[in-house]
C-alpha cells in the first residue's frame, strides 16, 4: 500500500488529507521512487485553490521529490533499484510511492554530498531561480536586486547572480538578514520604504531585477529606471510581459540539464539551500500554514516514511 497527500475539492488547505492506495505497478520504461522527502511550494497551494482548474475527483499534490529507486521497468538502462535519485513529478510527489512513466525527463541521479532533504525540495524552485537568473543575462560587476531572497526561490536566485559576479542586493525580513549576509548578499528590509532605501544602498541605479513579488512591486521597481528586458518577474502573473515588456522565465523556462547543474552546484559548496523545516507526511496542513504564515528561510519538505538509507547509500552521501 503507498499513502498519498490528496485533495478532492478545491479549497484551502483544510482540504488536504493522507489516503491509502495500492501501490503502482511498474511498466515498460518505468520507474518507482520510494519517496523520502518531498518539497512544499506556495504554488500548491494556488493549485489546491482551484487557479490551475477545477478538482473533479481525487488529486495528487506536490512537485518536488527526493528518494530511492526501488523498482524499474523492462527497458531502464540508465536507474536501478537502490539508486538515490530526485526530481519532479506535478501534482503526485508527496506520497511514499512515485511511479514516473519519462525518468529520462524527470528523473536525477543525487550526486555524492547533496543531502536528500535538500534535493526533494529543489524541483520548482531550482529550475525557476536557474532559468530566472539566465533571463537576465548577468555580467560581472553589475548591481542586481533579488527580492523575496530568503524565501526558496530568492535565496537561489541571489547567490547565482553574486556567483556571476554581481553585486547582489536581497529584499527579506530583518530576521534573515544575518543568513543572507552570511551568502554575500546585501540585505535590505522589504515593505513600506523601500524606494528610499533602494536609493540609498545603491544610489547609482540598479542593473537588473529578480522580482518573486506581484505586479505593485514590479511597478515600483520600474520607477528605477531598470530597463524592461532586465526585469525577470516571476510572481506578478504572465500579463506583465504585455504590460510592462518584462520578462517572466521561471520554470516552464528551464532547461532539462538545468536541475542536475544546480545539484552538483549546491553538492560541491557553491551555493547554500537551506531547510527551514521538516513535517512528516501527516502534517502536511501544519507544514503548509507555516509555509505560508512564517515565510521561513529556504525550503520546507515533508518526511515520508521510506526505510532507512543502507550502509553504501549513507557512504556515497558522505555521510
Amino acid at each position: 500500500m503507498t499513502r498519498r497527500v490528496q485533495y478532492t475539492q478545491n479549497g484551502d488547505i483544510d482540504q488536504l488529507h493522507i489516503a491509502e492506495a495500492e501501490s503502482p505497478a511498474v511498466g515498460p520504461g518505468q520507474v518507482r521512487i520510494a519517496v523520502r522527502y518531498a518539497g512544499l511550494n506556495p504554488v500548491d497551494l494556488a493549485v489546491v485553490g482551484g487557479a490551475f482548474g477545477e478538482a473533479t475527483g481525487p488529486k495528487g499534490n506536490g512537485a518536488d521529490f527526493s528518494g530511492v529507486v526501488d523498482s524499474v521497468g523492462d527497458g531502464v538502462t540508465d536507474f536501478s533499484p537502490g539508486d538515490l535519485v530526485f526530481g519532479g513529478r506535478p501534482h503526485r510527489t508527496q506520497t511514499t510511492h512515485l511511479l514516473i512513466r519519462d525518468p529520462d525527463e524527470r528523473l536525477d541521479t543525487i550526486p555524492p554530498g547533496l543531502s536528500t532533504e535538500v534535493a526533494g525540495g529543489l524541483y520548482i524552485t531550482g529550475r525557476t531561480a536557474v532559468a530566472g537568473i539566465r533571463a537576465l543575462s548577468i555580467t560581472e560587476g553589475e548591481t542586481v536586486l533579488v527580492t523575496g531572497a530568503s524565501g526558496g526561490v530568492g535565496i537561489i536566485a541571489a547567490q547565482l547572480a553574486a556567483n556571476l559576479g554581481a553585486r547582489v542586493i536581497g529584499t527579506a525580513s530583518e530576521a534573515n538578514h544575518a543568513l543572507l549576509r552570511s551568502l554575500g548578499i546585501e540585505s535590505i528590509t522589504y515593505g513600506e520604504g523601500l524606494e528610499a532605501r533602494l536609493r540609498e544602498v545603491a544610489p547609482e541605479g540598479i542593473d537588473a531585477a529578480f522580482t518573486t513579488q506581484g505586479e505593485d512591486e514590479l511597478a515600483r521597481l520600474l520607477n528605477f529606471d531598470i530597463p524592461a528586458e532586465r526585469i525577470n518577474s516571476i510572481g506578478a502573473g504572465p500579463q506583465v510581459a504585455d504590460t510592462y515588456g518584462v520578462r517572466i522565465d521561471g520554470e516552464a523556462a528551464a532547461g532539462r540539464g538545468d536541475l542536475a547543474w544546480l545539484a552538483k552546484a549546491i553538492a560541491y559548496g557553491h551555493v547554500h539551500v537551506p531547510v527551514a523545516r521538516v513535517f512528516a507526511l501527516d502534517e502536511v496542513q501544519n507544514a503548509y500554514r507555516f509555509l505560508r504564515d512564517s515565510h521561513p528561510a529556504g525550503k520546507v519538505v515533508l518526511r515520508l516514511d521510506a526505510a532507512p538509507l543502507n550502509e553504501e547509500q549513507r557512504r556515497f552521501l558522505g555521510h
